[in-house]
């Protein structure tokens, strides 16, 4: 008998096979664990924002703001020195009179726009508030709302998480 060392061909290529099965399950288990953190992210940051706007419906006697600009003192003019806003800018860093979190960023990107007005469009990972009239229309910037809906951009679709005023949740995503 002939002592034989290291692999032959056919050792050597099911070790290949198998070695990149496993990286290629591997990779995909990575790749779709880190897209859930990245949504579970920004549901988080809808969540901020909707505590945002029950927080300046506390300090404003009842209404939202119209957008994340709106001063409590603009729609509640009993607090004519509060000028507290939700967010005051689109991205971090945010004034020191905004209600949103200092931590608060876009978990997809952080150069993209972390808080917009309008409905959930690009970029991704932007939160989007929408202040709501009594007709159900956009009320504004500078004006109050009875009503708001905060939507987001996930990494590639809008999420069909919806938050609306009275902490009511709409749609959730299907996997």
């Amino acid at each position: 008998m002939k002592n034989q060392n290291g692999f032959s061909f056919p050792e050597f290529l099911i070790s290949v096979v198998l070695v990149f099965t496993l990286a290629t399950i591997g990779y995909s288990q990575y790749v779709t664990s880190a897209e859930n953190a990245k949504q579970a992210a920004i549901k988080g940051n809808m969540h901020a924002v909707q505590l945002c706007a029950e927080d300046f419906s506390t300090q404003a006697e009842g209404v939202y703001p119209g957008g994340i600009n709106t001063e409590v003192a603009q729609v509640c003019p009993a607090s004519s020195s509060n000028h507290s806003v939700m967010a005051g800018a689109t991205k971090p860093p945010f004034p020191a009179e905004a209600l949103i979190p200092a931590d608060f960023v876009n978990p997809v990107n952080s150069f993209y726009d972390a808080i917009k007005n309008g409905i959930a469009r690009k970029p991704a990972g932007c939160v989007y508030y929408l202040g709501l009239d009594i007709s159900g229309n956009p009320a504004g910037e500078g004006n109050y709302a009875v009503s708001y809906k905060i939507t987001a951009m996930g990494a590639y679709r809008p999420l069909t998480l919806v938050l609306t005023s009275g902490g009511k949740e709409v749609g959730h995503e299907k996997k």
